[in-house]
């Protein structure tokens, strides 16, 4: 039986989360990643580090955490973020600015650095105290790019902070290079830095199994929905007719393991597998457009189209750079 579109919920022109980008389906490691970080925030640790390639999914993290911390800390819990920029200028006056305009602070830029150093500190402390959690979860994306100077900085944010009883911890996100920083701060005799910022750890992976790549399929067909409460998951909306008739992405896996299993022996990639999530959604999201109903609207998907889908999304050239690595 055809499945009559015009049940299909109305949605105004490229605003479904597939062509907007703006979703989270969970996996695996991002699961595992949030029970070792929760570990950190209830021992009340001033932070520690998650790495990883680039593209592995770690901002991607990031957005689940947000999601999630709350459910186990407290709704009112203040999550802050803090990304990192390539800047030439580094001074603490210059790091006070960002951090307050990032943190979202109305007055960033007035006055003295001292002046911004306390203005800092209780905005903190008032967002701390006004929870009644007492606790500031700061997370800073591409923190490899962070320099000691801005460390002494969150060290007397964190001092600040512990002596008007309120715990900070400090999710360092970054790529690999995070792990050399701390190395390097340790040859250099920095140990403040690295007991107090540096001594837990945690490595941020892609997909690197069939049953992990199955985990993220399934999402797509039963754990996300749009609108809220719909009952349309993304895979329904996409294929309606197909879905209908029992079709679920799901039933992909074979398909699109081997294909990528073939593309990389194919182009000869020695590292073992590790799909970063960001081809991996750019995969499913060119599938979900192109073959859907609103695009081809092919009725079942094969291995021609996860090849097509694959080489547009940029996983194969990235494979292929990150092999010479």
């Amino acid at each position: 039986m055809n499945h009559d579109i015009s049940e299909r919920p109305y949605l105004p022109l490229k605003t479904h989360p597939i062509e907007t980008g703006n979703y989270f389906i969970g996996t695996k490691e991002v699961r595992k990643m949030y029970k070792n970080i929760k570990q950190w925030i209830e021992n009340r640790a001033p932070g520690g580090i998650a790495y990883g390639r680039p593209r592995l999914g770690k901002t991607w993290a990031i957005s689940y955490l947000e999601k999630e911390l709350p459910l186990d800390f407290g709704e009112q819990l203040p999550i802050l973020k803090f990304k990192c920029n390539q800047n030439s200028r580094i001074n603490e006056n210059t790091f006070y600015e960002e951090l307050l305009l990032q943190f979202g602070h109305d007055l960033p830029y007035s006055g003295r650095k001292t002046m911004k150093n306390e203005r800092l500190n209780k905005y903190l402390q008032e967002k701390a105290e006004q929870a009644g959690s007492r606790r500031i979860i700061m997370f800073i994306d591409d923190a490899q790019r962070l320099v000691a100077l801005q460390y002494n900085v969150l060290m007397d944010i964190y001092n600040f902070l512990k002596e008007n009883g309120i715990s900070m911890t400090a999710i360092l996100v970054g790529q690999e290079e995070l792990k050399h920083v701390r190395s390097g701060f340790i040859a250099a005799k920095m140990g403040q830095i690295v007991g107090r910022f540096m001594v837990h750890e945690y490595k941020f992976s892609g997909v690197k199994t069939r049953e992990e790549l199955l985990t993220c399929l399934n999402g797509y067909d039963s754990l996300s929905e749009y609108p809220t409460n719909s009952g349309w998951s993304f895979t329904r909306y996409y294929f309606p007719d197909a879905y209908d008739q029992g079709f679920r992405l799901e039933n992909c896996i074979d398909d699109l393991f081997s294909t990528i299993e073939n593309i990389r022996k194919e182009k000869g990639v020695q590292k073992s597998l590790e799909i970063p999530m960001q081809y991996l959604t750019l995969t499913i999201e060119y599938v979900f457009k192109k073959y859907g109903v609103q695009g081809k609207n092919v009725p079942h998907l094969s291995t021609v189209h996860w090849l097509d889908a694959l080489g547009k999304s940029g996983y194969i050239e990235n494979e292929i750079f990150n092999d010479l690595l």
